[in-house]
């Protein structure tokens, strides 16, 4: 793994909140608005050679590795200072995204990081108006957190991938943790591809902002929203067509063929 530092932040009684792509980029969208809201700082990124083996092409020609990213923010009105973790990829075998999660707590323990927020999705077999958040804790004093904010507790099922594993490795290090997923049927394009969930991602910011006691404007959001969920019934418009389509180019066998 390699790493770089631009800048080390002096921060106060920070809070980690973290959300790395997964089902319907729930947790990246989520982070990276709160990024974008709050004008968070890049100070540091991390390279694994764990990550797919790729690289992407920006508009203008250049090269974009796939990465981990740090960012901070700081405000006199707030009790807390974030730090803010996401990026383009995850892991993909199970010993990177150890590694990762555990890159990622180093630096929770050297920034000494009051709580951590992990961000998932919850994925449910149809889709909801107004997705709801559930949540689980690494204490049990936390609950009362999770009831505070009608978060709705896990009581059965896991947590995959590295948003998974750095809430649940967090208990290790002695780092209060809470992880909040936002329901999703898991939206998925003809070639399998999955689609990103704003509605799921405005839900869970919702709920986020109020625990974090910070004001966002959401308005911006909201409207991808309704871009994203017209693009949706499109697509499943355009989907149940061509299924009619090819039900009535299937010619019936003959009333007499079993005869």
């Amino acid at each position: 793994m390699r790493s770089r530092l631009y800048k080390e932040p002096q921060l106060k009684d920070p809070y980690m909140i973290t959300g790395l792509p997964g089902i319907g980029y729930i947790a990246k969208l989520s982070v990276e608005y709160l990024i974008k809201e709050l004008k968070a700082e890049l100070f540091g990124e991390l390279y694994s050679s764990s990550f797919p083996s790729y690289v992407l092409i920006r508009k203008d020609g250049t090269v974009e590795l796939l990465k981990n990213e740090f960012y901070y923010w700081k405000d006199d009105k707030s009790k807390n200072d974030l730090i803010l973790f996401t990026g383009n990829t995850q892991a993909i075998s199970s010993e990177g995204q150890y590694e990762v999660a555990n890159e990622v707590l180093n630096r929770a323990e050297k920034f000494k990081v009051e709580k951590l927020f992990a961000l998932a999705a919850y994925v449910i077999d149809k889709p909801v108006k107004k997705p709801k958040v559930y949540g689980a804790v690494t204490e049990q004093e936390l609950l009362e957190e999770l009831k505070k904010y009608k978060v709705s507790p896990m009581n059965v099922g896991s947590i995959t991938g590295t948003n998974g594993l750095l809430f649940g490795l967090a208990k290790l290090r002695d780092i209060q943790s809470i992880c909040l997923l936002s329901e999703t049927p898991g939206y998925r394009t003809s070639s399998g591809h999955f689609l990103a969930d704003v509605r799921s991602a405005q839900s869970l910011l919702e709920v986020l902002s109020k625990m974090l006691d910070i004001e966002i404007d959401m308005r911006p959001l909201e409207k991808e929203a309704k871009v994203a969920e017209e693009f949706i019934r499109k697509m499943e418009e355009l989907e149940r067509q061509q299924a009619e389509m090819m039900h009535k180019a299937v010619t019936p066998p003959p009333k007499d063929i079993y005869t």
